[in-house]
């Protein structure tokens, strides 16, 4: 019973976030077509990832699959963790500090991400992968109270920290972010007109 409302609850999740990115987004991506041709939208990808991590989830969550799967023998393999603290299982005790910080990157990163000029692109792609991300898993620590985790890398007699699609999301857009400030030399002219994310 227990397992047979959790696919409810996830049915229904699905469903609401799917007709929201079919039906209601198309009509935002078509009023700002131009806009959307010239940058990347940081709502929209960070839809598209957020989604993409909860079907992972799901997927795990709901045993569709036989846990633990090796992938590459000796090298990845799929399981299913429960991490009730931040990254990589850290300060398992705090519950309520990763919730109000997620919040507080996402509503900053919203803000930011209207104010940033069209010719950011690679800054917009760092944006929307972050809050894909922190979506990701802060819908996990509001909903259960721990983050599903469920990639495990092994590296010989080595245990990698077992993460998420949404870790990974978060972990590539603070790299992009830091090539985009401190590696990158843009030399283009600032685009005065701010346009939505």
């Amino acid at each position: 019973m227990s397992k047979l409302n959790d696919l409810l609850f996830w049915t229904i999740t699905s469903l609401f976030f799917g007709a929201f990115l079919i039906i209601v987004y198309p009509f935002y991506i078509f009023r700002n077509l131009g806009y959307h041709l010239r940058a990347p939208s940081v709502f929209l990808y960070a839809s598209i990832i957020f989604l993409f991590d909860r079907l992972a989830k799901m997927v795990v969550n709901l045993q569709l699959i036989s846990l633990p799967l090796p992938v590459v023998k000796n090298f990845l393999t799929l399981t299913y963790v429960k991490n009730p603290g931040v990254a990589f299982g850290w300060f398992p005790d705090w519950r309520f500090p990763p919730i109000m910080m997620a919040f507080v990157m996402i509503v900053i990163i919203a803000y930011y991400s209207f104010q940033l000029p069209t010719n950011e692109k690679l800054t917009r792609c760092a944006l929307a992968l972050l809050v894909g991300g922190a979506l990701g898993n802060l819908y996990d620590r509001i909903v259960y109270g721990f983050v599903v985790d469920f990639i495990l890398f092994h590296f010989g007699s080595f245990d990698f920290p077992v993460f998420n699609i949404a870790d990974v999301a978060i972990d590539l857009g603070v790299a992009l972010l830091f090539i985009d400030i401190f590696l990158l030399n843009s030399n283009e002219e600032p685009d005065p007109q701010a346009t939505p994310a």
